[in-house]
């Protein structure tokens, strides 16, 4: 963090978050000239970033009640309330028990004391960060940040001056000489020369409190060890991150329960709940297809799926289950649907993600096979078989979750999902607006949020922060070491398991970083190598591992891109010929051929073709993503294997949007063996 940030003349300081090219901390500050809500910046040092704006923040907090509301105005005590600054996004959320219980288990093992009493409501701020960052809102003061440390592997407490002041009574304390305190008030570190004690349980490099007089003064980080430090008599002692003095040192009274929340926040759920059913009944006017509700077991599905139940008279849920659920997720959606009496879709991605893993290695960040394969190939085949014209899907997604959400349409076509027009209720609600009408509606919620988990869907999910799998530590060892094995037979060591950076094919410049300070090598994942030939203007190579069937169904799959000709031992299309024993040609030339070509570029393609045809031949999940590209019904799954039928009118968009052509083929590295000279698709 840049030092004497808070002396930028101009500048308010709102917030606290974790670079996103960097293990920094970054302040979040606004323009005191300027306070929309686009000039906000992340000042890192001498770099500027945008923190992701997702929509605008409505956090308030009324004095009088004690409890947070998302408008202007409490609906108990009908006073005006406070604004809470918070960082963007600003997609806040209840802290549940086991939150709660985190967080006293952290500032317990800090600084000796629990930081939150058990009549509190409290709020969480998932805020940018290299693993989960959360701010921990209550009494209407953000008291610091709970973040999971990569490096240490353990949850830490990065308190604010409010929230200082609920811990100095522990242990971490440095107590200033008076002389000292206006020079720390303005952005100077603690010398030694100015310190009167200290805890000397203090290690280096921990957060620490800095009072004078008992009155906390600041909050930083020990360049010293309380052993070193009484030793020195010289030198920096605390780099302070955060320093000024508490404007409110009274604790409000506790005794708030979210039902108070709730009633506080009664005729803005009830504004929304408006806006989103005129919504419903607007598209569902608009669009003449039969509806649905996605329900994946969440907290969004699950309030899009009261909203629609509140329009359309028995509407049918639509679960895919990828094969990746928390059992406790599948009982659920069974839960919801019985105890609605609504019909329970179901397609099931069966083992895809496991064979998925085996072809293409693990899924990453930049690397999302996984949600073609276990989810929106079975939503293609599950809209086909149930809604043969296409279905209007009420979906559960909101600006807040992330940036390409925010830039989402409210009702929008997914490219890789065509017969599915999608539509969101409840787009603009924030999780707290989620929560609290689910609240308000009394319904029973996924048993996960209670035990510390955020994310509910996909246990393996490469967006997941490593912190989500400390949780599972606890709720879900099996699931846990079974991910880890597969893993490691990928080739993924203990190392690279235990910081996460499996979820990059292509570790970012942070985590390139990050590595770089473990003192571990990054490198490029999942990569395949295709090897072929080039003499007298013909491509040759041989297919490892090719059998019979595979050139049956290659053979089938040819039919997309022309006439195929066919013989015993061989077929050929487009200037293309694979022979039953695995060998093959590509005429790269022959000007008489459609598609045929002379320079490496089109070489290339050629090339890349044939091997599409190939791998789609040998290694075809039946995901049945290819089934929605097809206008024509020429695509079928058989067997779990696509089937060209005679319908085909080779436009290849199934080809093209095949996951084993987009994440395989299209990734791999292509070698002219004579000279093992790489070339990119």
């Amino acid at each position: 963090m840049a030092s004497g940030l808070n002396r930028v003349v101009g500048w308010d300081r709102i917030g606290l978050e974790g670079c996103r090219g960097c293990t920094n901390l970054l302040e979040v500050v606004r323009g005191k000239k300027n306070r929309s809500k686009r000039n906000v910046e992340v000042k890192c040092g001498s770099r500027k970033m945008k923190p992701p704006y997702l929509g605008k923040i409505n956090l308030f907090w009324c004095r009088t009640c004690n409890v947070p509301v998302l408008g202007r105005v409490c609906g108990i005590c009908e006073r005006r309330t406070e604004e809470v600054p918070i960082t963007p996004p600003g997609d806040v959320r209840p802290a549940f028990e086991e939150d709660i219980r985190l967080i006293n288990r952290t500032t317990s093992k800090q600084f000796g004391t629990a930081l939150i009493p058990d009549d509190r409501v409290v709020l969480l701020n998932s805020a940018s960060g290299f693993d989960r960052f959360d701010e921990v809102i209550m009494d209407g003061k953000t008291l610091g940040v709970l973040k999971y440390d990569l490096k240490s592997q353990a949850f830490e407490f990065l308190p604010r001056l409010a929230g200082a002041g609920r811990l100095v009574l522990g242990k971490k304390v440095v107590e200033i000489d008076g002389s000292a305190v206006e020079y720390i008030l303005k952005g100077a570190s603690v010398l030694m020369p100015g310190v009167k004690s200290f805890d000397e349980s203090i290690e280096e490099d921990e957060e620490v409190i800095v009072t004078s007089n008992g009155e906390v003064i600041a909050v930083g980080r020990s360049r010293l060890s309380g052993k070193a430090a009484k030793k020195q008599r010289r030198g920096i002692f605390v780099k302070c991150r955060r320093y000024g003095r508490v404007e409110e040192t009274a604790i409000p009274a506790g005794g708030q329960t979210w039902d108070d929340v709730v009633r506080a926040n009664r005729d803005i759920i009830d504004m929304y709940e408006s806006e989103a059913l005129r919504f419903i009944k607007e598209v569902s006017g608009e669009i003449r297809l039969p509806g649905a509700v996605a329900f994946s077991g969440g907290k969004d599905s699950l309030a899009t799926l009261l909203l629609v139940k509140k329009v359309i008279d028995d509407v049918p849920l639509m679960f895919i289950d990828t094969g990746l659920e928390f059992p406790e997720t599948v009982e659920h959606v069974k839960e919801i649907a019985e105890g609605y009496g609504l019909e329970l879709l179901t397609e099931r991605a069966g083992d895809g993600f496991w064979r998925g893993t085996e072809y293409f290695g693990p899924p990453g960040r930049d690397y999302r096979w996984c949600c073609k394969i276990c989810k929106l190939g079975p939503t293609t085949r599950l809209i086909s078989r149930h809604f043969r014209d296409g279905c209007l899907s009420f979906i559960g997604q909101r600006r807040y979750e992330s940036e390409v959400r925010a830039r989402s349409e409210r009702v929008w076509r997914n490219p890789w999902v065509p017969s599915q027009v999608g539509a969101s209720p409840i787009q603009n609600w924030s999780a707290l607006h989620v929560w609290l009408y689910l609240m308000r509606e009394g319904v029973m919620t996924n048993s996960l949020y209670g035990r510390g988990l955020e994310r509910i869907g996909c246990w393996a999910c490469p967006a997941s922060d490593i912190a989500e799998f400390e949780v599972m530590r606890s709720t879900h060892r099996d699931l846990l070491d079974m991910w880890r094995e597969t893993l490691e037979q990928s080739g993924i060591s203990p190392e690279e398991q235990k910081y996460g950076f499996w979820r990059w094919r292509n570790p970012s410049g942070g985590q390139r970083r990050l590595a770089s300070d473990l003192g571990l090598s990054t490198r490029r994942r999942n990569e395949k190598v295709f090897k072929y030939r080039v003499c007298d203007s013909r491509a040759t190579g041989k297919f490892e591992s090719f059998d019979f069937s595979d050139f049956g169904r290659a053979a089938n799959l040819a039919l997309i891109f022309g006439e195929v000709e066919r013989g015993e031992e061989y077929f050929r299309v487009r200037g293309m010929t694979i022979y039953r024993n695995g060998e093959f040609e590509v005429n790269l030339g022959d000007a008489g051929d459609a598609g045929a070509a002379g320079d490496a570029g089109d070489e290339m393609e050629r090339v890349r073709i044939l091997f599409g045809i190939i791998e789609r031949g040998k290694n075809c999940f039946g995901c049945g993503v290819c089934i929605g590209q097809c206008k024509s019904g020429a695509v079928e799954i058989r067997e779990g294997r696509v089937f060209i039928n005679g319908n085909c009118i080779r436009c290849e968009k199934c080809h093209r949007r095949c996951p084993i052509v987009r994440y395989g083929v299209n990734n791999a590295r292509f070698v002219r063996v004579e000279d093992e000279k790489t070339r990119d698709p």
